[in-house]
């Protein structure tokens, strides 16, 4: 009985570290006035994103853009950025236009620290189309955010390169909505804890029913 109890403890706090997977940053966003829901366009190349703080410690799994974002096909590069500049993670993302969703490329995964600001920003060769959204936007708009992500406002550079989006604007909930990723929530110490409990009381109460059997 008291084998099948470690057991069930440890299957439980597997399931626990393991029970979101990967998260979309980005979740959607909304527009409420139809008569102005077009895409601001950029008429030559710029990086163009936001600036975010995590809630809670993350590993970004994947980097990744709106797919209407290039209304065609074409690739377009993502950086993640932490506050003194220094590119941390990039990777180009194939689109094709033909949906709303985000389309994601796998990359190392990249720890994030709670409550330090990143950057996040897309850079396309092409003329791109994006959307401003939040409190501070003429639209009306609004991003939807995992709760995990707090939006600090919109990101950019106006250099004809892929670079650092250093002049920022807005206030929380401010984005160009564009570039995206996908991250998983790092385990909480006390479900660290749990796991590493259960098995140490799994391998302990082993020992000790095998013990009798070996004395005989």
């Amino acid at each position: 009985m008291k084998t099948i109890f470690c057991s069930t403890l440890i299957f439980i706090a597997v399931l626990t570290a393991r029970a979101q997977g990967s998260i979309e940053a980005m979740q959607g966003y909304v527009n409420p006035t139809a008569d102005i829901f077009s895409p601001i366009m950029a008429g030559h190349p710029m990086t163009l994103g936001w600036m975010f703080q995590p809630q809670t410690d993350i590993s970004v799994t994947a980097l990744g853009a709106f797919n209407d974002a290039l209304h065609g096909s074409g690739n377009m590069e993502i950086g993640l950025w932490n506050s003194s500049g220094d590119l941390l993670i990039s990777s180009l993302v194939a689109l094709t236009g033909t949906s709303t969703n985000s389309v994601y490329q796998s990359i190392t995964p990249t720890m994030l620290t709670a409550g330090q600001t990143y950057y996040l920003g897309a850079y396309s060769s092409s003329q791109v189309y994006f959307y401003v959204v939040g409190p501070d936007s003429d639209t009306g708009g609004y991003a939807i955010m995992s709760p995990e992500i707090q939006l600090s406002g919109l990101a950019y550079n106006t250099n004809n390169a892929f670079a650092f989006p250093s002049t920022t604007e807005g206030s929380p909930g401010d984005a160009v909505v564009m570039p995206n990723f996908q991250f998983e929530a790092v385990p909480e110490p006390s479900t660290l804890g749990l796991l590493g409990g259960g098995i140490i009381a799994f391998l302990t109460m082993r020992k000790k029913i095998k013990s009798p059997a070996a004395g005989v």
